[in-house]
């Protein structure tokens, strides 16, 4: 695990890796149980610190709780061996953090999820068409007074004014982002929405959903999303309202757009924001 701030409130357990019982399916101790949602939800995600994110089943067996199907994928993927490491950081929800420790002890970079680099050209037509949504939600932007001149942005983070084109080439579905969210899951904790707004470097949290929950933040926190994990920075507005950096990474690889409906689930221990759970309805 990272060992960054974000994750001192967040609950984990280890295993040694034993082929003879942990190929096909993997146990999670019992004691862990009380962090676990009840009832399981049907699926777990298992994400790599090398990027990739795997998809298993999660079932209770006996009183105890196991990564069954896909697990065997996740395992030789990461070429797991005997005697190794394993460190699981659950979000509260869907997601375990896995890190690989090899038997030197040392922490492992494993099933690398390599980068897709688009064409000039693709990047010159895509933030040419991203620049005119960007112009158009100006105007939206300015009514609501998002751009308020007194917030400090930071050296490294001053707003622009157009969009940035993704930096993928794979376009994520609405069924895709919606999939294994139930409204169940959704309406448990704290939530609103949100669209593209001109401020793309940071997501604003509606002051009004803090007061009303009674939240407070982690100095950083996860987006996660159908393709994994992004980590942002939190900020502060001059009238004191929270922001959260990085945001443009989560508009670029969703290549979110003006229509779209961006609905932000906020998972919580103890009423402290860790991270924030982000599916997404396409406009027309």
């Amino acid at each position: 695990m990272s060992g960054s701030e974000e994750d001192v409130d967040l609950p984990r357990f280890f295993k040694v890796f034993l082929s003879e019982t942990a190929s096909e399916s993997m146990a999670i101790p019992m004691s862990f149980s009380e962090h676990l949602q009840d009832p399981l939800p049907h699926t777990a995600k298992l994400q790599g610190i090398g990027g990739g994110v795997w998809t298993v089943s999660f079932k209770k067996i006996r009183d105890c709780a196991y990564f069954t199907s896909g697990w065997s994928k996740f395992a030789e993927d990461h070429e797991l061996k005997d005697g190794e490491f394993l460190t699981f950081v659950y979000d509260g929800s869907h997601t375990f953090e896995v890190s690989v420790f090899g038997r030197s002890g040392c922490k492992e970079m494993r099933a690398v999820v390599e980068t897709v680099n688009l064409s000039d050209a693709n990047s010159e037509e895509e933030e040419e068409e991203d620049s005119s949504v960007a112009a158009d939600s100006n105007e939206e932007e300015e009514e609501e007074g998002d751009d308020d001149p007194s917030f400090d942005a930071g050296e490294d983070e001053r707003v622009s004014q157009s969009l940035y084109p993704v930096d993928s080439d794979d376009t994520v579905s609405n069924a895709e982002v919606v999939a294994g969210f139930s409204n169940l899951e959704v309406e448990s904790n704290p939530w609103f929405t949100t669209t593209l707004k001109n401020r793309i470097y940071e997501l604003l949290i509606p002051a009004n959903v803090v007061k009303e929950h009674g939240l407070t933040f982690c100095d950083r926190i996860k987006y996660i999303d159908a393709e994994g994990i992004m980590h942002g920075a939190k900020g502060k507005w001059s009238d004191d309202r929270i922001c959260f950096k990085g945001w443009d990474r989560i508009c670029r690889r969703n290549r979110l757009k003006e229509f779209d409906i961006v609905h932000c689930e906020m998972l919580h221990i103890r009423k402290k924001v860790h991270s924030i759970k982000i599916t997404i309805t396409r406009g027309r």
